[in-house]
């Protein structure tokens, strides 16, 4: 009831597969949760072309959008492991050392159709980012705004992420960028990677890294 004012800002993407799934082979399969319950979803497959790598912790595959501009990876938890175990352990160094070792792989692909829904508090961050006194009543100077005393009492990111057999629709998106390091084109390895559980994706842009 105190609200006097919202400020929003939208970003859109809408990526398109490179390498499209045809609806038809998508399957009900089964997905294994956290607590190694059963769900049932719609995966995606395909076999084709893609920048892998893998190691004793994960499997990661390439994606690419449009002309190869944007992309997503996905990165698989080997078994044993969880998404958080593999998350704590991404940095700059070893995010560059998954994109020196992906190579062209024939892949079998498989991905379930996803949509998720995230909601971020920004205070905090902005915050400590330097932008203090916005958030608090008695500092808060927005009087080129407005004659009315005034300050932020929250401000937040809503995130939307729709996944398909022809790409990507996405709302807000922050990683770092993957590419291709290319075998010869006489010795593609023959791959298997089935997200069938848990997983993380990064959404990237090769040029600027975002």
């Amino acid at each position: 009831p105190s609200a006097t004012a919202v400020l929003m800002n939208a970003v859109y993407f809408n990526g398109t597969w490179t390498s499209v799934f045809d609806k038809s082979d998508t399957k009900t399969e089964n997905f294994r949760g956290y607590t190694r319950d059963i769900k049932k979803v719609q995966m995606m497959h395909q076999e084709g072309k893609f920048s892998y790598t893998d190691n004793n912790d994960f499997a990661a595959v390439t994606l690419p959008y449009g002309n190869g501009t944007y992309s997503m990876t996905v990165i698989l938890p080997a078994e044993g492991k969880s998404t958080t175990d593999i998350i704590k352990s991404l940095n700059t160094k070893t995010l560059e050392k998954m994109r020196l070792n992906m190579n062209e792989c024939v892949v079998d692909l498989k991905l379930p159709r996803f949509s998720t829904t995230t909601e971020t508090p920004l205070n905090k961050p902005i915050a400590t980012l330097g932008a203090t006194s916005m958030f608090q009543a008695s500092k808060a100077d927005f009087s080129n705004m407005a004659n009315a005393a005034m300050y932020v009492s929250s401000m937040l990111q809503k995130a939307k992420i729709e996944v398909s057999e022809k790409g990507t629709k996405a709302a807000a998106v922050t990683a770092a960028i993957m590419t291709m390091s290319a075998l010869r084109p006489e010795e593609p390895r023959h791959v298997t990677f089935h997200a069938n559980r848990p997983f993380i994706y990064m959404i990237t842009e090769r040029n600027s890294k975002a």
